[in-house]
This record gives C-alpha cells, sequence and structure tokens, in this order.
C-alpha cells in the first residue's frame, strides 16, 4: 500500500511540473531614477523564486519578466518590487 501510495504521490508531483509553465510579462515601474533603482528592481524579481529572467528598463519605466506560473504569480511579483521601494502595475495591453 505505502508502494503505491508513493507511486501516485509521485505521479501528481510530474504531473505539476508538466502543467507548470513559463509565462511572460510586463510590469509598470514607477519612481526609479537611475542605474541603481534598475539594479534593485531586477535584484528583488530575480531573487523571487520561480523567476526565470527579469529584464528592466529605465526609459521604459518598466520589467518583463519570464517565470514559472506555478511557483509565483504577478501580484507577488508586484509585492516583491514594491518591497523593493517602487510602485507596480501590470502594463495595460491595447
Amino acid at each position: 500500500m505505502k508502494k503505491i501510495l508513493a507511486t501516485l504521490t509521485n505521479v501528481l508531483l510530474l504531473g505539476g511540473i508538466v502543467m507548470a509553465k513559463e509565462v511572460a510579462t510586463e510590469i509598470k515601474v514607477r519612481g526609479m531614477t537611475c542605474g541603481s533603482c534598475v539594479v534593485s528592481v531586477k535584484k528583488a524579481l530575480s531573487q523571487t523564486k520561480g523567476v526565470k529572467n527579469a529584464d528592466v528598463s529605465l526609459e521604459k519605466a518598466e520589467a518583463t519578466v519570464v517565470y514559472d506560473d506555478a511557483q509565483v504569480n504577478q501580484q507577488q511579483l508586484r509585492d516583491a518590487i514594491k518591497k523593493a521601494g517602487f510602485e507596480a502595475e501590470l502594463k495595460e495591453t491595447k
């Protein structure tokens, strides 16, 4: 019985990994005024579990983030930016 339960658990865990996907999002970042701000935002995002890549642009005032949606969500990304001392909101799409 224990072996069957362990096998079932492994199947469910692997199924969760298969269902996870990488997602890209753009987040408007307000309050950045220099290169150090960019580094702070990028560091905050990069240290967030599930973030695969984070690019931050001072000129565009935004961050482009690629993340694993099974480990982190957009609200957590915005919270990480806010914790670093900046305002964050999802970029509106047209």
